[in-house]
């Protein structure tokens, strides 16, 4: 219902230029030039102590100087600051996103405002180029939740002993795994979109999120990623990705290897259960590690002894709503209803001011509006709000939300409900 569609990426204008001079120094905010992408490697590199390290996350690898908005001081870069044009599920839609990435200020040019520089123009490159929401992986959440960031997906991390992958009342799987390699890619990415579709945060991954992301084994001393695929009648039900290395000798004397769960999808509750079975069936492993596995993972509540999971929990991609109208009205919604909320946002003027979501239980259509407000908010609290983060009645407990009208919090869980809770499990 009215929903602007982005653009795609290769249509994505370039970012905009701006120049300040104050006493001390000439500050310019811009995309870095081709012939300064090594500058900006070793800038990178240097503050996120990243030296050495390859794969996707490389900010050498793929990434393109349009794709950059960095801070120059009298000249001299200090200051990076990328995103990559990517599209993520918004809980059943496809919508346009800018994954930000590589920011970093060089240690003796911080405190001086060039991240707020660099993020103010951002957002509105990505409201000019149609990419209504922000993400990114957080160093540390404290720099970006002052900027309008919400953490909407934390992650739990499992270091097991395998033989302590014991189902209680679980499905008896009447499919079968079989072992295969990266050769069958086009599998794996059907079984992602079915697995991803309905959800928030899966990113539409092209070959090189696959290539240079998962499939990659980073550490080639820790051999080949292996690919489980379970089938039932010949039909693909889901995947595994996982590794397998020798374990430091600390271990148990023999069974001493480290099986390490990269990415688990399944379509189904047997999928689920025989894929876990599968990784957890290595006899001479005596530890199995998965890391960012969803929040709303199911395994905890399938074990006979869940504590045995020694799970943690994490923060991992935050998100920020850049252009609200469009960001809410791609969004599909749990069911019919309409609402008016007051949006404070000290960051994007655009956002600022009271608008009405008109939902007919599958589009919804934000428009601005004179009504007065149902409820106010911060840009943060929307952000973890409309990608179903958290409840209405969750940010009115704890003070992000304020509203005169308790008694209809139910009303607007329900109304921003999704299915799933947000995951994204990709580096980027």
């Amino acid at each position: 219902m009215g929903a602007r569609q982005p653009l795609p990426p290769e249509r994505t204008p370039p970012p905009m230029t701006s120049m300040t001079t104050t006493s001390a120094a000439k500050i310019e905010v811009r995309p870095i030039n081709p012939e300064e992408l090594e500058e900006f490697g070793f800038v990178t590199h240097t503050t996120l102590a990243t030296h050495g390290n390859g794969g996707f996350n490389d900010p050498m690898k793929d990434l393109r100087p349009e794709w950059t908005l960095c801070v120059f001081e009298d000249g001299a870069l200090v200051t990076t600051f990328a995103a990559w044009p990517f599209s993520m599920r918004w809980n059943g839609e496809r919508i346009h996103v800018a994954g930000v990435t590589s920011v970093g200020t060089l240690p003796h040019k911080r405190r001086r405002g060039h991240l707020t520089r660099a993020m103010t123009t951002a957002f509105g490159n990505y409201r000019d180029a149609q990419q209504p929401i922000a993400i990114l992986h957080a160093s540390q959440a404290a720099i970006y939740q002052r900027y309008g960031y919400a953490i909407i997906a934390p992650v739990q991390d499992y270091r097991v002993d395998p033989r302590e992958i014991n189902f209680l009342g679980a499905p008896q799987p009447r499919g079968t795994v079989r072992l295969t390699d990266a050769s069958e890619l086009d599998v794996l990415k059907s079984l992602y979109r079915a697995y991803a579709d309905p959800r928030t945060g899966l990113l539409h991954r092209g070959d090189a999120l696959w290539e240079g992301g998962v499939l990659d084994a980073h550490d080639k001393q820790a051999g080949p990623v292996y690919v489980a695929i379970y089938e039932e009648d010949g039909e693909p039900q889901g995947y595994a990705l996982y590794l397998t290395r020798p374990g430091d000798g600390t271990g148990v004397a023999d069974r001493n290897h480290v099986v390490t769960l990269r990415e688990l999808h399944a379509l189904t509750p047997s999928a689920y259960v025989a894929l876990w079975q599968h990784v957890a069936a290595h006899d001479l492993a005596d530890t199995l590690i998965r890391k960012s596995a969803p929040i709303d993972d199911p395994l905890f509540h399938m074990l006979l002894e869940p504590r045995r999971l020694h799970a943690t929990v994490h923060d991992n991609i935050l998100l920020r709503i850049v252009d609200v109208a469009p960001a809410l009205s791609t969004r599909p919604y749990a069911e019919s209803g309409s609402v008016t909320f007051e949006l404070i946002d000290d960051r994007c003027e655009w956002n600022r001011g009271a608008w009405t979501l008109d939902a007919d239980g599958q589009r919804g259509e934000l428009t601005r509006s004179t009504a007065a407000p149902h409820f106010t908010l911060d840009a943060r609290a929307l952000s973890a709000l409309a990608s179903g983060a958290r409840s209405a009645t969750d940010l009115y407990r704890q003070g992000g939300l304020d509203t005169s009208q308790p008694e209809s919090l139910r009303t607007w869980d329900r109304l921003f409900h999704t299915a799933y809770q947000p995951h994204c499990p990709d580096l980027f």
